[in-house]
């Protein structure tokens, strides 16, 4: 979040210098038309640069077009408090973790569903449950206990709400970091985080995760650590689960 706001501010002043040397010593008026797409792309350039994840590129290109669409339909200024606090709540990890909010679709939960224990009792823990969805879908498992770790605020309420609409009795959802979890207590570790946190993921799950264990990525791999095996799912964003073995 900080390194987004930096880059928009340096595209701003940039601009506004270069504006102004145009004007000065050039007699070239640069129309505001011009200027608002352009700080969006330059600021986009430089998130980049920053290493900004690739779903911030667009927000940072059409950032500068939303505010002055905002300022020109004149609406009130307790919308965009609102927008923002929606959005903080929302995007709690972007800042912190650098995960953003990823929804693991019904594809993916079949396929989840096809790597449980079978003919045992075990334990499945989803790091970073988003909306629930993922738990919600394989809590039909009698022989399954389910656990959704989620610190985003608005994504844990709706998770906690589903987990006790719909989860059978085997669903339960906690607002905590994953990196305060045992591993080893799991039969089961799934995520679908980001590629920032992987490395020192694979690394806790290594020191922890009991003989027999399973760990899943969903599309997000470790440095130096292939998966003992990859899962491609036949969806709209060619989906790999990436599978390690304990």
């Amino acid at each position: 979040m900080v390194r987004a706001i930096l880059a928009q501010l340096i595209a701003a002043i940039a601009l506004a210098a270069g504006t102004y040397i145009l004007a000065r010593f050039g007699h070239i008026q640069i129309q505001i038309a011009i200027l608002i797409p352009a700080q969006g792309l330059l600021a986009a350039a430089l998130g980049t640069g920053f290493g900004l994840a690739r779903w911030w590129l667009p927000l940072q290109a059409l950032f500068p077009a939303a505010i002055a669409a905002a300022l020109a339909l004149g609406l009130p200024s307790w919308l965009y408090l609102t927008a923002f606090s929606v959005l903080i709540l929302i995007y709690w990890n972007a800042a912190g973790e650098r995960v953003p909010l990823y929804l693991s679709n019904q594809k993916t939960c079949r396929a989840l569903e096809a790597l449980l224990p079978a003919g045992r009792s075990f334990t499945f823990i989803d790091m970073g449950c988003g909306l629930g969805a993922v738990l919600t879908r394989l809590a039909h498992q009698p022989r399954g206990r389910f656990v959704g770790i989620e610190t985003a605020p608005l994504p844990f309420m709706v998770s906690w709400l589903r987990a006790k609409l719909l989860g059978q009795g085997r669903v339960s959802v906690h607002r905590a970091n994953l990196w305060d979890q045992d591993f080893g207590a799991f039969d089961v570790v799934y995520c679908f985080l980001s590629p920032a946190p992987m490395p020192a993921l694979f690394e806790k799950a290594r020191a922890e995760m009991k003989p027999g264990s399973l760990l899943i990525s969903n599309s997000f791999t470790v440095p130096d650590h292939p998966a003992d095996e990859i899962l491609n799912l036949d969806d709209r964003r060619a989906t790999q689960l990436h599978l390690w073995r304990f």
